[in-house]
This record gives structure tokens, C-alpha cells and sequence, in this order.
């Protein structure tokens, strides 16, 4: 009986004996190793692993600090931290030069923390700091390179509307004398936040890439015309300019193109409430000025909800004519524009490398033809909701060798001889075929392909069931064994089976979406939870259980440790969050997992653009 403290006082006190003396021996054996070797396998592993084995012992503790404190690049977006675990994994670090933070959970005294002097590329993701917070980082971060900044709450939420958001950039104007990329994304919640006080016509000369979401078209303009006064203007470095809008205009693409001479990429989106009319639209005219821009390599258009009815194959011939060096084509909401102008385009040169049409009305198979040939080095084609696309346009690109990522969500004619098409190429690593018209035979021969699939969304595939996801993962090909993101929501017919296929098959899976799947239930997600097996920690990092009716009430106990380790984020539906007396609660449950994520919007996978308050507040 008297044996038993000392042999704690060895081990970790714990167990039997012969227990407590093998975990006191390889407790010895880590110790004996030495701390360089220890602090450089560390380093090796993300920030969350390297933190659960500094909870071993001290000497795997000493080296976790070791290494934290010496790590150069951090992403901390995948989970929001408190300002004292922010502290925990900062603190003492001197070296990172690039750091992007989940900033929900964070207040301005953060600052103290995130503002050094060492870092040349900080992004700060659904922050709401103040003016208190930027003057600091302005002070102290004088070697910043890059600023990218998504504001959690509309402008107006936090800043006067007369001096707007130019209080907080002043002090980064001022600060950071080297600063080459900024980037200032607020909400799109109200169409008047267009036309908030965003700070644009003070940005420095210095900058190279610019983003801004979102801006009045009228502001926009403003920063383009370089007055004689100046010596030095914004337009003579900047080379990547990307607009959030509330209306393109023929005037506002002429001003950028006669006064950005090094322009090399230009992204402009715009939302407009209703159809714009005339002059305050874009129409060939816009088209034609952009086709003086010879140097540009990266060119997207795109307008949602509304179209641009006044271009057709006119200006996108025009367009291709004059910008024979583009690479990356990306162009939404033309619905006038034919096969004529896309193919144009497709033609037009030998370096296109990615080609992406939304709702192209007029687009069909014909466009396609002789890809391989007319863009011999294509990576990535992205056709969404072309109504007019068949499967002979996935056969057509069956020749793309080079094609990594293929996008035909929404093309509801694509059947299964397309997708025995798609299996058979060898780089394809994203495929998306959400509304397709395919069968479980389809994803049978997607089983046995040779394709290198890591994400694969078959959202709204309303044909295919259980039996066709086991025959996919059970194939002779390599798909299981490269699987990491698979969406299957909106599937009637996917059931408890898919599920425990997924998890027995699939155990890299990283990113699961089954939002409303009808017939899944607590059982499958308890095989969900498991995985991982003796390795102790499952592979699993976001989760989409939206709209899952036969859920049971407290279906969230399943997520309490052990079950579910390593998980990030999780959708649930707004119907759980307004739940009452569940055991555990939502708060109780991001109590025990610190590192998790909730959401009961309905939003897509990772929420992803879309900021909202943090669920714990909404109970």
C-alpha cells in the first residue's frame, strides 16, 4: 500500500504498477532526447498538435514553446482564439513575418500581442477593432508588406460616417512606408454601405495590389485621375486592382484604363439592386478600352442577381482581340454574349491556364470543342449553371490532360457518360457536378477511374444514393485514398450507410457536408466520431450537419471528447441554436471545445465570406 505514492510520484500516478513504471520509462525517454531534436519535430507539426503534446510532459512543453516561438508563417483562421489563447501562442515570438487570425473573439487590447515588428504580412479575418487597435500596428509593424482586413459589422456599426474608415487606415498610411497589398472587405449586407467613407483616395503611392469591398462606382473614381501636383500617384505602382461595386460603368473601366498603365490583373463585381440603365452600365464601349490593356493577364467580370445587357459577342471579341496574354478569364451574368465571343476568347491565346463562365444563357458544347488544342496548358474550367451544357462538353475535355480543377455545377444535362469521361483524367484533383444528372452507375465508374480526386461535391445530385457513394470508395481506383472533401447535402437518398462508408473508407476525410440529409441519425455519427481509430484524433475539420431532421434533441452530446478530436467547425441550423433544454448546450459544449466553431446560419461550408456574431451570444 505504501508503494503506491512512490510509484506516482515516478509516474502519473495513476494504474498498476507495471502501468506506472512503462509510462515513467518512456516519460524518462523523451527527457533523455535532446531538445533540439525535440523543439525541430515540433516544428513540423500544426500549431494545435505541437499544443497537445506540450501537455505531456516538461520536456515536450519546454520544446512546444520552442518551436511556437520560432515559427515564421501562422494561420490561425480555422478557429477563433480569446486574447489569452492568442497570448498563450504569440507571446515571445519574435519571428513571424506572416500571420493571419481569426480576430471574432478579439477585442483592441489584442493589439499588444498581434502588433510586431517582425511582420511583413498580417491578415485579420471578422475583426471589429478600432481606431486604438490600427494606431498601434501602424506604430510598430513599419516593415508591413501586406494588410488584409474582412470587417465583421457594416461600416456604419463602428465609424462615423463623415470621417468613415480613413480614421483607422490613416495611422497604416503613415506607419507603414513599405505597404505593397491592402486589401478592406466590410459585409455586403445593405447596398448604402457602397457608398460609405472608405478611405480611397488616401491610399499611398506604394501599393501594388488593391482590394476594396464594397465601393460606390462614384468613389472609385475618384482615386484614378492623377492630378499634375503629384509626384508620385497610386496608379503608377498598382498592378492588381479588385472592386466590390454597386454598378460597373463603361466610364469607371475607361478611368482605370487610361490611367493604370501596369495594370496586370483587374477584378470588378458589382450587385446592382435592379437593372442599371444607361450611362451607368457596362456595354461595349467598357469592352472595347479594356482591350487596350495588352499587358493584362488576369481579367474578371461578374454581376449577380442582374445582367449585363448591353455587351454581346461584339465587345468579347473586341476584348479578345486586343488581350491576347490573358490567363485567367472569369466572366458572370453575359447573358447575351454566344458561342462566338466564348470561343473567341478561348482562342484567343496558347497561356490561358483557367477559363470560368456563370450563367452564361447563350453558352453550349460547341464552345468546348478542340480545348486541348486552343488552350493546350488549361488547368481549370469552371461553367456554372449553363443551362445549355450537355455531356458531350465533359467528353470534349477529356483530352485536357493538364486539368486539375472542373466546375459544372448547375448543368443538370451532365449525365453519366460524362462523368465516365471525367474519371479518366489523370491530374484532376476538384470536381464539381452539383445538380448533375447522374446515377449511382456514374460513381461507380468515378470509382474505378485514375483521377486524383481530393474534392469532390455532388451537392443536389438528386439521383445518386447510399449505394453509389459505397461503390465510389470501394472501386479499384485511387479515390478513397485521395478523398479529403466530399458534399453530398440535398441528397434524398444518402442514409446512415453512406455515412458509415465515408468513415471506414475515407478516414483522411477532412471536410464532410451532409446538410439536409434526410435519413441520417445519431448512430452514423457516432462511427463519424470514431475515426482515427488508435491514432487518437480524427482527420475530420468541418462538419455540415444543417437541416438533418432525424437528429435526435441532444444529438450534440456526440461531439463532447472523446469523439470528434481535432474538429473545427460545425453547422448545425438555426433550429438547434433555439433549442431549449438540451444537454449539452451549444455554450457547454464550446466550453469543453474551445477550438470549435458553431454555426446556426446555414451558411456554407467554413461560413467562408460570410461574417455573423458568434453563436454563444445569440442564446
Amino acid at each position: 500500500m505504501e508503494k503506491k505514492p512512490r510509484a506516482a510520484a515516478a509516474g502519473d500516478g495513476g494504474g498498476s504498477r507495471g502501468e506506472t513504471s512503462g509510462t515513467s520509462e518512456g516519460g524518462g525517454l523523451v527527457e533523455r532526447l535532446p531538445e533540439a531534436l525535440l523543439v525541430e519535430v515540433l516544428s513540423r507539426l500544426e500549431v494545435d498538435d505541437a499544443c497537445s503534446a506540450a501537455a505531456s510532459c516538461r520536456a515536450l512543453h519546454g520544446a512546444a514553446s520552442a518551436a511556437i516561438s520560432a515559427i515564421t508563417t501562422l494561420d490561425l483562421s480555422a478557429f477563433a482564439p480569446s486574447n489569452a489563447i492568442l497570448s498563450r501562442i504569440l507571446a515571445g515570438n519574435g519571428a513571424v513575418r506572416s500571420l493571419t487570425v481569426n480576430c471574432s473573439l478579439l477585442d483592441d487590447s489584442a493589439a499588444s500581442v498581434i502588433a510586431k515588428g517582425s511582420l511583413r504580412e498580417l491578415s485579420l479575418l471578422k475583426c471589429s477593432f478600432s481606431v486604438s487597435f490600427f494606431m498601434a500596428i501602424g506604430g510598430t509593424c513599419g516593415n508591413l508588406r501586406s494588410l488584409k482586413l474582412e470587417v465583421a459589422v457594416a461600416p456604419d456599426a463602428l465609424y462615423s460616417r463623415d470621417t468613415g474608415f480613413r480614421t483607422c487606415l490613416a495611422p497604416i498610411y503613415v506607419g507603414c512606408g513599405y505597404l505593397e497589398t491592402l486589401w478592406v472587405k466590410f459585409p455586403l449586407l445593405d447596398p448604402c454601405t457602397a457608398d460609405f467613407e472608405t478611405g480611397l483616395p488616401l491610399i499611398p503611392s506604394t501599393v501594388k495590389e488593391l482590394l476594396l469591398q464594397p465601393v460606390s462606382h462614384s468613389r472609385a473614381k475618384t482615386v484614378f485621375p492623377k492630378t499634375i501636383s503629384m509626384k508620385k500617384h497610386i496608379t503608377d505602382s498598382l498592378e492588381s486592382l479588385s472592386l466590390v461595386l454597386d454598378t460597373i460603368t463603361d466610364e469607371l473601366v475607361i478611368l482605370i484604363t487610361n490611367n493604370v498603365r501596369n495594370l496586370v490583373e483587374l477584378c470588378l463585381e458589382d450587385e446592382p439592386v435592379s437593372q442599371p440603365n444607361l450611362p451607368e452600365d457596362l456595354t461595349n464601349i467598357g469592352l472595347q478600352a479594356l482591350g487596350l490593356c495588352h499587358n493584362l493577364r488576369h481579367l474578371s467580370l461578374t454581376r449577380r442577381y442582374c445582367d449585363f445587357r448591353r455587351v454581346n459577342d461584339f465587345g468579347i471579341l473586341m476584348l479578345a482581340e486586343g488581350c491576347k496574354q490573358l490567363r485567367t478569364i472569369r466572366l458572370s451574368g453575359f447573358s447575351k454574349v454566344s458561342d462566338a465571343g466564348y470561343a473567341a476568347l478561348l482562342h484567343s491565346g496558347k497561356d490561358l491556364n483557367k477559363f470560368e463562365v456563370s450563367n452564361g444563357l447563350c453558352l453550349s458544347d460547341l464552345a468546348c470543342l478542340d480545348l486541348d488544342k486552343a488552350a493546350p496548358n488549361i488547368t481549370e474550367v469552371k461553367l456554372l449553371n449553363c443551362a445549355l451544357l450537355t455531356s458531350d462538353t465533359a467528353i470534349s475535355l477529356a483530352p485536357c490532360t493538364n486539368l486539375k480543377v472542373l466546375d459544372l455545377s448547375g448543368c443538370k444535362s451532365i449525365a453519366d457518360s460524362g462523368l465516365v469521361s471525367i474519371s479518366q483524367l489523370p491530374k484532376l484533383t476538384l470536381l464539381d457536378l452539383a445538380g448533375a444528372d447522374i446515377t449511382d452507375a456514374g460513381l461507380s465508374a468515378l470509382g474505378n477511374g485514375r483521377c486524383l480526386i481530393s474534392s469532390l461535391c455532388l451537392r443536389g445530385c438528386r439521383r445518386i444514393g447510399s449505394n453509389g457513394i459505397a461503390s465510389m470508395l470501394c472501386g479499384t481506383g485511387t479515390i478513397n485514398k485521395t478523398l479529403v472533401s466530399l458534399d453530398i447535402g440535398n441528397v434524398p437518398r444518402i442514409s446512415c450507410r453512406a455515412v458509415t462508408v465515408i468513415a471506414k473508407n475515407c478516414e483522411q476525410i477532412n471536410s464532410l457536408c451532409l446538410r439536409n440529409c434526410l435519413l441520417i441519425t445519431d448512430s452514423s455519427l457516432e462511427v463519424l466520431g470514431s475515426m482515427g481509430g488508435d491514432s487518437g484524433k480524427c482527420s475530420l475539420r468541418m462538419l455540415d450537419l444543417a437541416y438533418c431532421s432525424k437528429l435526435s434533441r441532444n444529438f450534440l452530446r456526440l461531439f463532447e471528447p472523446p469523439l470528434f478530436r481535432g474538429l473545427r467547425w460545425l453547422g448545425v441550423g438555426k433550429n438547434v441554436v433555439q433549442r431549449r433544454g438540451c444537454s449539452p448546450t451549444v455554450a457547454e459544449l464550446l466550453e469543453r471545445k474551445p477550438g470549435l466553431t458553431i454555426c446556426g446560419n446555414a451558411c456554407d461550408m467554413g461560413c467562408r465570406n460570410k461574417c455573423h456574431p458568434d453563436i454563444r451570444f445569440l442564446q
